[in-house]
């Protein structure tokens, strides 16, 4: 008896270790994927003076993105060439395409936007009282999932045209 448990406790460890393992994937952290998705709304945004293909990718206030954003620059790929540049302030964001703003750089958000608006500068944030103040995406986590909101009305007033692929997979458009 003691023989026969022994034995299928043995079989029983085997049959266990010999079961295929199941790869689990890890969680892609935040700000990787608002940097591929700042990469995507670069690729997906027509500008009225764009040149050359080439969309500079800038950050005000402070980066949260922790190299994630250098990946994507360094590895795009196709007809789109981009640049990033990080500013200590708004002064030189008419050299911008896309602006992503950081909170750390919120101290008067009016006073932001009216330096920005008519500007052909897509601004992006993660505030969601900077978004509803004015800027035209809104990157934000909804059920442990990143959704974006585009205000298309702000968009329109700086002459950009945002590509209807990205428009249908927002969480909200306003018109």
């Amino acid at each position: 008896m003691k023989l026969t448990r022994l034995f299928l406790s043995w079989v029983f460890v085997v049959a266990l270790f010999s079961l295929p393992r199941v790869a689990v994937a890890e969680p892609v952290p935040e700000y990787q994927m608002k940097a591929a998705y700042l990469y995507n709304f670069a690729t997906l945004t027509t500008w009225p003076t764009h040149v050359n293909n080439a969309v500079r990718i800038c950050v005000l206030g402070n980066d949260s993105f922790g190299g994630a954003l250098q990946q994507i620059t360094k590895n795009a790929s196709g007809s789109v060439q981009i640049t990033l540049s990080y500013l200590s302030n708004i002064d030189n964001a008419q050299h911008c395409q896309i602006l992503f703003i950081d909170v750390s750089a919120l101290d008067n958000p009016a006073e932001l936007l009216k330096k920005l608006e008519k500007m052909p500068v897509l601004t992006v944030t993660d505030n969601l009282d900077f978004f509803n103040a004015g800027a035209m995406i809104g990157l934000f986590l909804d059920n442990k999932r990143l959704a974006f909101d585009v205000n298309y009305a702000q968009a329109k007033n700086a002459q950009l045209f945002i590509s209807s692929k990205l428009l249908r997979v927002a969480r909200k458009v306003m018109q």
